[in-house]
C-alpha cells in the first residue's frame, strides 16, 4: 500500500517521463515538484517504488522510468481527468467534418483521420455493413457479351456489386422479367432471412436464358448473409509511430508494423463492455508484438444501428489523460456525423428510384 507521498511521487514522474521521454532523476524532480522533503528522502521513497515494481531504472546512473504496474496504477488511480481546450474541441469538430465518399469502406477513412488527429497508429472495427439490413433493390448490369454486374442495394444504403460471367446472355425481355420477380420475392429480407422457400420460387420463375443468373445471385446473397457474423477491422498511421524514441530500433518497429498491417482478427483488440473507454498497457496485452505498447479502445455509433469501435496504439508512454479526452469526444461526434451521412445517403437513394 504506497503513501500519499508515495502517490504523488509516482504521478510526477510518470507525467515528467510522458512529456520528456527522459529517466526521471530525484535532483530534475525536485526542482520541478515541491514535496516538502530532503533529496536523500525522495530518493528512498523512489527506491521504495522500484522494490514494489511501479518503477525500474534502465541504468544504475539513470533516473527512473514507469513500469507497465506503475502505468495502470496511474492510469487507474493517479491521473487527472483532462478537460479538452477550445483549441482541442476546434481541432475535434474540423476532423469530425469528415466525408464518407465510399461508405463499404467507412473502417478505412475514420482510421486515417483518427490517425492524424492523434498522432498514433489508428485502430477501427466495425461490422461488416452488409450485415443486418434489408434487401431494397438487385438488379444485373450487362457490361460486355455475357459479363453482368451483379448489385444489391442494402437498407443501409450499402451497394454491394459483383462481376459475374454467364453461360449465355438473357434476352432483354427475359432478363426485365426475372429481375422484377426477384426484387419481388426479396425485397424487404435481410440476407440471411432469405429461405428455400424464397429460393424454389425465384428458381421457378428463372426462364431459359436467366438459370445461371439465379444461380449466382444465390450465390452472392449467401456471401451477404455470412457477411452478418463478421467483424473487419482497419488500421492506419502505423508510421506515426516512427516519432517516438521507442520505435527507434528498426527490428522492433517493423514486428509491430508488420502484426499492426496483417491484423485480420480482432481478438487482441480489447472491446468495451460497459465500460466506456478500455485501456491495455504493455504486458497486459495478449500479442507478443504489442507487449511493449498500449491501447486504448472506446465503442462508437456508426450510424443505422451499427456498433463498432475505434482505438489507438502508441508507446507505454501516451498522454492517456489528453487522449482518452479527445478519443471519447471523436467516439461521441462520430455517431452524430455517421447517423446524418446514413440518413441523407437512405433519402438520395429513395429520391432516385
Amino acid at each position: 500500500m504506497l503513501t500519499l507521498r508515495q502517490r504523488n511521487i509516482l504521478k510526477a514522474i510518470v507525467e515528467t517521463y510522458i512529456a520528456t521521454a527522459e529517466p526521471v532523476g530525484s535532483k530534475s524532480l525536485s526542482g520541478k515538484y515541491d514535496f516538502g522533503v530532503s533529496s536523500a528522502t525522495l530518493r528512498n521513497e523512489m527506491a521504495e517504488l522500484i522494490a514494489c515494481g511501479y518503477l525500474e531504472q534502465p541504468h544504475t546512473s539513470a533516473g527512473r522510468v514507469p513500469t507497465h504496474k506503475g502505468y495502470r496504477l496511474y492510469v487507474n488511480e493517479l491521473m487527472n481527468d483532462y478537460s479538452l481546450t477550445t483549441d482541442d474541441t476546434a481541432e475535434l469538430r474540423r476532423a469530425l467534418k469528415l466525408k464518407i465518399a465510399h461508405y463499404d469502406r467507412l473502417t478505412e477513412e475514420i482510421g486515417q483521420v483518427l490517425s492524424r488527429l492523434t498522432n498514433y497508429a489508428a485502430v477501427t472495427v466495425a461490422p461488416k455493413l452488409s450485415s443486418g439490413k434489408t434487401i431494397r433493390r438487385i438488379d444485373a448490369i450487362p457490361c460486355d457479351g455475357t459479363v453482368f454486374v451483379l448489385l444489391v442495394v442494402l437498407g443501409n444504403g450499402i451497394v454491394r456489386d459483383k462481376l459475374i460471367h454467364l453461360g449465355e446472355k438473357p434476352s432483354t425481355a427475359s432478363l426485365c422479367e426475372f429481375l422484377s420477380t426477384a426484387n419481388a420475392i426479396l425485397v424487404g429480407l435481410e440476407p440471411s432471412a432469405v429461405t428455400v422457400g424464397h429460393l424454389k420460387t425465384l428458381n421457378s420463375a428463372a426462364e431459359y436464358g436467366c438459370r445461371d443468373l439465379m444461380l449466382q445471385l444465390v450465390d452472392f446473397i449467401t456471401e451477404l448473409a455470412e457477411d452478418a457474423t463478421e467483424m473487419e477491422i482497419s488500421t492506419a498511421g502505423e508510421s506515426n509511430l516512427l516519432r517516438y524514441p521507442e520505435y527507434r530500433d528498426p527490428d522492433k518497429a517493423r514486428e509491430l508494423f508488420g502484426f499492426l498491417k496483417e491484423a485480420d482478427n480482432v481478438e487482441w483488440l480489447p472491446m468495451p463492455g460497459e465500460a466506456p473507454l478500455v485501456v491495455r498497457i504493455g504486458a497486459e496485452n495478449p500479442a507478443e508484438p504489442l507487449k511493449d505498447t498500449s491501447l486504448m479502445v472506446t465503442g462508437c455509433y456508426l450510424g443505422n444501428g451499427y456498433r463498432g469501435y475505434i482505438g489507438i496504439v502508441g508507446p507505454t508512454r501516451m498522454n492517456y489523460s489528453k487522449l482518452a479526452a479527445r478519443l471519447s469526444y471523436f467516439a461521441h461526434g462520430l455517431g452524430a456525423v455517421l447517423g446524418e451521412a446514413v440518413s441523407d445517403n437512405n433519402d438520395n437513394k429513395d429520391k432516385g428510384e
